[in-house]
């Protein structure tokens, strides 16, 4: 408890603690200061008195650069005024590598951040397991005789993507510009194949595809050569013009080879064109078939 007489009203004035004795004071209303401190403040609400503002000078402690700022007496003995420049300077930090590799490191081992990670990739793996379900078409490895899922609508897949590049390889028809298909069991890729396969068929020459492949680089790379046809047992490659490509392909090769270009071909065709015609492509079979040739 606090007693005490006021000085402007002259009562006593029981209280709890010794600021609000204080406050009573300065808002009884015999004291004479109260009332023009109201007015003061009516003033300064309505616009009529302004508060004077001095200007100031101090360097930005971040960048060292001069600026003014304006502030009033109350504020700067508070110390309650801008101290940078802008606020990129006043929140930006200086931090050492040291200090940014605690930082990470700390981030790394700690228990929420390994319990997040695991519960994203757990979700992941979920989602990925109900998407498989619901949107890919279910197939039957023809290699490993497990399931798959096919997630372009490829009713028609019948292999893993790794299973197929184990059992993948060798001749692809069907894989050169030139007109090609099948002619009495056997499989040509240009038209310049087919006429010379009708000289030898029809001369009892023994001709076969040769399905052998000779290893070769090319810009760093390894590929497989797989000349055209085996003509009495040895090599023959048909190309309509010559490359360096060719010339690095027919290096490879460790035996006998014969190479046709357009100009040596052409006695092998001027037979077929004067006994078939012009359009001697025509006599490729029209349904696809499966030979050992």
């Amino acid at each position: 408890m606090y007693i005490n007489n006021c000085k402007w009203c002259k009562k006593e004035i029981v209280v709890d603690k010794q600021c609000l004795f204080a406050l009573h004071i300065s808002n009884c209303d015999y004291n004479p200061n109260k009332i023009k401190r109201i007015e003061n403040y009516k003033k300064l609400y309505k616009g009529k008195q302004k508060v004077e503002r001095k200007t100031l000078k101090q360097n930005c402690p971040k960048c060292e650069k001069e600026f003014e700022i304006k502030l009033t007496d109350s504020e700067f003995r508070r110390n309650k005024y801008k101290k940078y420049c802008s606020t990129t300077c006043g929140n930006s930090r200086t931090m050492t590598n040291e200090l940014k590799s605690k930082i990470s490191k700390s981030c790394k081992n700690s228990e929420k951040v390994k319990i997040a990670n695991r519960i994203i990739t757990e979700g992941r793996k979920k989602r990925k397991r109900e998407s498989k379900k619901k949107n890919g078409i279910k197939f039957t490895c023809l290699h490993c005789g497990e399931y798959g899922y096919d997630y372009r609508y490829n009713k028609d897949r019948k292999y893993h993507n790794k299973c197929w590049k184990k059992i993948s390889g060798g001749i692809r028809k069907g894989s050169s510009r030139g007109k090609c298909g099948w002619y009495k069991g056997y499989w040509c890729d240009s038209s310049y194949e087919l006429g010379y396969l009708i000289y030898c068929l029809e001369h009892n020459i023994k001709i076969e595809r040769n399905k052998r492949g000779y290893e070769y680089n090319y810009k760093g790379k390894k590929h497989l050569f797989y000349p055209d046809f085996r003509v009495n047992g040895d090599l023959v490659e048909i190309k309509n013009f010559r490359s360096k490509l060719t010339d690095i392909k027919l290096k490879s090769v460790n035996e006998k080879i014969d190479i046709f270009y357009k100009d040596t071909i052409n006695q092998y065709l001027v037979y077929v064109i004067n006994k078939y015609g012009k359009d001697f492509i025509n006599l490729y079979e029209k349904t696809t078939q499966k030979s050992s040739s």
